[in-house]
């Protein structure tokens, strides 16, 4: 006997019925026209390593997971970039500090 799952939920009156969430799937592209292609355009776009540099779909996360998440990834996705950038200088200033270490007097002073 299952200790867990929704026929377990539904045979003791927990739930009257289960019915799933999607019929369609998302890892392909249909030509259904009853299965949404949303769902597949976030599995392709949105998330991927090679698509660092496109922007989110936040309509579609907006509309699949809620106002919320929406935002929430929109504001991750804002906070991202400004680290980016400020990495960016970070870099640069670490650079100029590497190429001129051995001009600079007084650094030579303290390690010498």
């Amino acid at each position: 006997k299952k200790k867990f799952g929704i026929k377990r939920l539904i045979n003791n009156g927990s739930y009257s019925a289960a019915y799933p969430l999607h019929d369609c799937q998302y890892w392909k592209k249909s030509n259904d026209s009853k299965c949404e292609n949303e769902r597949y355009t976030l599995y392709k776009e949105w998330a991927r390593f090679p698509r660092f540099y496109k922007e989110q779909p936040l309509d579609l996360i907006r509309k699949y997971y809620g106002e919320k998440i929406g935002i929430y990834f929109a504001w991750l996705g804002f906070y991202t970039e400004m680290l980016f950038l400020a990495a960016v200088v970070g870099f640069i200033c670490f650079l100029y500090g590497l190429f001129t270490m051995n001009e600079n007097m007084s650094s030579k002073e303290i390690c010498n």
